[in-house]
């Protein structure tokens, strides 16, 4: 009795891990759905109009003599932890480099699950691309970038990242540095070119 009352409150947990793999189909949402989307329901959320095709590539812009090189690839049926559905969104890699050609940041090589930007949606209030910064290896750095075409051509991308106010503590290898010695790893404004 006491095995299938555990048997039976392992198969509950792992369903509550997982919930939505199990789901033999989904309920298909538009990615612009603004209102509250049932959690663990089946529910996806899809680029059904193919908008974020569009910012998938390579993009280079220049800065402060540093060049970055972001590298936006698009996810499709990820299951969300935070709002539990699973939806299409981008993710952003960069390069960093200064005007000698040094490496100043690269995180081009983590997976694509270790992204330090991950996409949000598109935000209703000025229909721009919103996305979350969070870095570990910079002390927990943290932002919201905000990315929207420029020209019809969609090769002009008007980037703006806002950085959250620095919470560095004695054990960040940047504690006690002067405000203009912070790491500075992504442009706030600037104009990115695609490649």
């Amino acid at each position: 009795m006491m095995r299938n009352i555990i048997l039976v409150l392992m198969i509950m947990m792992s369903c509550k891990s997982f919930p939505q793999s199990n789901c033999s189909q989904y309920t298909i949402l538009p990615l612009r759905t603004y209102t509250d989307i049932p959690e663990d329901q089946c529910y996806y959320r899809k680029d059904t109009q193919n908008e974020l095709n569009d910012y998938v590539g390579t993009w280079k812009a220049s800065w402060n003599n540093k060049s970055t090189f972001i590298y936006i690839k698009k996810i499709t049926n990820k299951y969300d932890n935070v709002f539990k559905f699973n939806k299409d969104f981008l993710i952003i890699k960069f390069k960093t480099i200064d005007s000698n050609g040094a490496i100043l940041f690269d995180n081009t090589l983590l997976l694509d699950e270790q992204a330090k930007i991950e996409g949000l949606n598109f935000r209703k209030a000025d229909d721009r691309y919103g996305f979350i910064y969070q870095d570990p290896d910079l002390c927990l750095t943290s932002g919201e970038v905000r990315i929207n075409f420029i020209n019809p051509a969609k090769t002009q991308l008007q980037w703006n990242y806002f950085q959250d106010k620095y919470e560095i503590d004695s054990d960040c290898f940047f504690y006690n540095y002067p405000e203009d010695q912070l790491p500075r790893p992504l442009p706030g404004s600037a104009i990115f070119i695609k490649q």
